[in-house]
């Protein structure tokens, strides 16, 4: 059964593409000024510009809604181990960034960049370093594997119909084959007649613990997507993540409250919606406008149809 849903999601997912990509402007990160360097060996036979076209791709659909670019470049290299942005900035403020894929698996470094590419736009080493507590940190992890089922599921759609050169459309298949993989996979269904908050009463202390549970992240990952993919330039309230100093030691409610808080007026109805997936929507001063947006009843309930 829930391989037979997610077949369903993929298809509406799909019908769905075409508007979204329609409603979003040409975006050329690396024209706003956005540096990324792949730097090193370890790629295999693929070339280094060949990553950087990729990767500036990735850049473009997550950054598009961004008010400014990023400041700081981004140093590429491989790594033998899991992918990762260090902490440590490089000798000219450059971030760091390390990723596993090398040859011409292209869904990979789309998959792989942009996951940390979302560490990046959500302030991931704003008031922690690697050694510090993050109880929350599984909920930016969740944010990540988002941002990278959300590229891999654009890129392929935006390639089918117009590659950055012709030999990119014969990756937009591949992207489009390891999206649908991933969406149809068993363990990133809810189970059967559980609602997210149960799931969560039940999950959420092993999260706090070990915020890499994976197949735990991507249960809430997928039901993330549908959210980014109606609102693409909400992307960009992942800035105003992570900034309060007790953010790496607070509940989930007062985690995701300062995110409410410190999103400005264009992106509260967007945090407001995350928040009425959680029931947390009580959190959230209620107006019609905002209602209209998250789903919610003026009395703070989840509308039911």
């Amino acid at each position: 059964m829930p391989l037979i849903v997610a077949a369903i999601s993929c298809s509406f997912v799909h019908a769905d593409e075409a508007g979204t990509l329609a409603a979003r402007p040409g975006f050329k990160s690396k024209e706003m000024g956005l540096r990324i360097d792949v730097r090193g060996d370890g790629w295999g036979n693929a070339n280094r510009e060949s990553i950087e076209t990729l990767l500036y791709s990735v850049a473009d659909e997550l950054l598009a809604g961004l008010p400014a670019n990023l400041a700081a470049p981004i140093a590429v290299s491989h790594t033998d181990r899991s992918p990762v942005v260090l902490y440590e900035r490089g000798p000219a403020g450059e971030y760091q960034v390390q990723l596993h894929a090398s040859g011409e698996n292209w869904h990979l470094y789309v998959y792989e960049f942009a996951h940390e590419l979302c560490h990046i736009l959500s302030n991931f080493d704003e008031n922690a370093t690697q050694q510090d507590v993050r109880y929350n940190q599984w909920f930016e992890e969740t944010l990540c594997e988002t941002a990278s089922l959300f590229v891999l599921k654009n890129l392929a759609a935006r390639w089918e119909s117009s590659p950055p050169a012709p030999r990119w459309s014969e990756a937009a298949k591949k992207l489009r084959r390891f999206f649908d993989h991933l969406l149809s996979e068993g363990h990133r269904q809810l189970p059967l007649h559980t609602p997210l908050t149960a799931w969560l009463q039940e999950n959420e202390e092993q999260l706090r613990k070990d915020p890499y549970l994976r197949q735990k992240n991507e249960v809430v990952a997928n039901l993330l997507l549908p959210l980014f993919r109606d609102e693409p330039q909400d992307w960009a309230a992942l800035r105003y993540l992570n900034l309060d100093p007790s953010d790496a030691r607070n509940s989930l409610r007062r985690y995701l409250l300062h995110w409410y808080r410190n999103a400005p007026l264009e992106h509260k109805h967007f945090v407001a919606g995350i928040l009425a997936m959680f029931r947390l929507d009580d959190l959230v001063p209620m107006t019609p406008a905002l209602a209209d947006t998250t789903g919610m009843d003026h009395s703070g309930d989840l509308a039911r149809n």
